[in-house]
């Protein structure tokens, strides 16, 4: 009978919280990108790949609920591309909240060259280029227990991850991470310090290395952008430290965006990577141009890479038209 009475009591109890829990707010987008490229080396002339179009989906499912404690609960997931992705548990008391899932923040990724460098479209990392520019090597991406403080100067959040998973080589130039990797954890500090139209930052991370034939993986970012009206400026720099060898590649990015009017807005950026050894810079330029039709933002970019992989005259144009619909 006690059992019963227990099993009882322990249902009526769930179903309470699920009631609790009902509801549940959906969102998400619809991602569609058109891309061409062409590609020239020192010994062809240039070949243009066949026009590919992308699709991305992201569908976000999230709850809130103030606590009996006095605290607040958030909770969600994400699909994207039909993967169950980016899960996390949050409980927030006044500024500070304390999280445990995966890529519930990027912490060091969030100060990447990419958050400090302006983009009206796509930034070089995440356009598909061709290139070798990538942002900092993170343990974020992993589960891990998160933590983050929002003041009224800046924000300081970071993440210990026990186990920070495995992967390969990152294609980034001759940088290498780890084949297996241990615990790591990051660390950043942004935000506006009391300067209207500012945002600084400054992040680092550390993957401990599992064999003794590879360092730890380190790296870290840093930079600053300013909004004055329509104009904001911007540059950052991340430095990645390969774990085989020690050397580090180093990509810098800055850029301007010029808000014409409440619909159209272009831009311009330029970047390079430096990899320690490695005879010629990989340069990037982009040209911008955006456009809000109220529901629906599309966007054009246009990139040249130069120098691609340290080789000179191994050069890529792309041109991408990409539409962003979320709901």
């Amino acid at each position: 009978m006690k059992k019963l009475l227990l099993g009882t009591s322990l249902a009526s109890a769930m179903l309470v919280a699920a009631s609790a829990y009902a509801e549940v707010k959906v969102g998400g987008s619809l991602e569609t990108t058109i891309n061409t490229r062409e590609t020239q080396t020192s010994s062809a002339t240039g070949n243009s790949s066949p026009t590919s179009i992308g699709h991305e989906t992201d569908i976000k499912f999230s709850t809130s609920k103030d606590l009996d404690n006095g605290m607040s609960l958030k909770a969600g997931f994400d699909i994207n591309n039909s993967t169950n992705e980016d899960q996390y548990v949050t409980l927030t008391t006044g500024a500070t909240s304390f999280s445990v899932g995966n890529d519930v923040s990027g912490v060091a990724d969030n100060v990447s060259q990419e958050d400090f460098t302006p983009y009206v479209a796509q930034d070089f990392h995440s356009a598909g280029t061709g290139g070798n520019i990538q942002g900092i090597e993170t343990a974020h991406g992993a589960n891990g227990f998160f933590v983050k403080h929002k003041g009224d100067m800046a924000t300081v959040e970071a993440v210990y991850s026990p186990s920070a998973g495995a992967s390969n080589t990152t294609g980034a130039s001759s940088i290498v991470d780890h084949s297996t990797k241990g615990s790591g954890y990051d660390i950043a500090i942004h935000g506006s310090f009391g300067v209207e139209g500012l945002k600084a930052g400054y992040g680092m991370s550390k993957v401990q290395s599992t064999t003794a034939t590879e360092n730890d993986q380190e790296g870290k970012g840093y930079g600053i952008k300013y909004a004055m009206g329509d104009i904001t400026v911007g540059a950052g720099r991340t430095i990645n430290q390969d774990v085989a060898t020690s050397t580090e590649d180093k990509v810098t990015t800055y850029g301007v965006t010029y808000n014409v009017n409440d619909q159209l807005s272009v831009g311009v950026a330029a970047g390079k990577l430096e990899v320690e050894g490695t005879a010629n810079d990989e340069e990037y330029q982009t040209f911008q141009v955006g456009y809000d039709l109220g529901g629906m933002v599309v966007t054009a970019g246009f990139y040249q890479v130069e120098n691609v992989g340290g080789t000179s005259g191994s050069d890529n144009e792309n041109l991408e038209i990409r539409t962003v619909t979320k709901f």
